[in-house]
């Protein structure tokens, strides 16, 4: 009867506590909402920015370029944790996904970098150097689709490890 109480006892701890660890492939789980949350919010700042610089609104699209800054940071620090999850779990599907998702955002990065150098020159009407940093910031962003296609191909590929 004693062994009986005491494996119910270690079963109920086994559970318990089961429960309670969280995996390094959840924990991608949960920091992967929030970075697509940030990464929606700094492409709509970028795209605004972009918008506000065509119609001379300088000033205005220099915010939209900073709150873009921060929303692709933000997305940064956390696909840096969410690097670290996937290298914990040794699965190389979760890893080569998060390379993705981290050269995406440092590439999202550099893009509003270059729109942010280009505004001054806008405002003082050189357009020469204004375009050689708003090519670069297009080319930025071209290599951001890029990395986005490459993460989205693997979530196709592996759709049991990808809610």
């Amino acid at each position: 009867m004693d062994n009986k109480i005491i494996i119910l006892g270690i079963v109920i701890i086994i559970i318990f506590f089961s429960g309670c660890i969280q995996s390094d492939t959840s924990k991608i789980d949960g920091v992967s909402t929030s970075i697509n949350t940030h990464l929606k919010n700094g492409d709509g700042d970028y795209n605004n920015a972009g918008t506000d610089a065509n119609k001379f609104l300088y000033s205005k699209a220099l915010k939209e370029s900073d709150n873009a800054s921060s929303e692709f940071n933000q997305a940064r620090s956390l696909a840096s944790q969410g690097f670290t999850y996937a290298q914990n779990s040794n699965d190389t599907v979760y890893i080569n996904y998060m390379q993705s998702v981290l050269n995406e955002i440092d590439a999202k990065i550099n893009a509003t970098n270059e729109l942010k150098t280009a505004i001054p020159y806008l405002m003082d009407n050189d357009t020469v150097n204004a375009n050689i940093h708003v090519s670069n910031a297009n080319g930025f962003m071209n290599k951001a689709t890029t990395f986005n296609d490459q993460r989205e191909n693997i979530v196709k590929q592996n759709p049991t490890k990808f809610k």
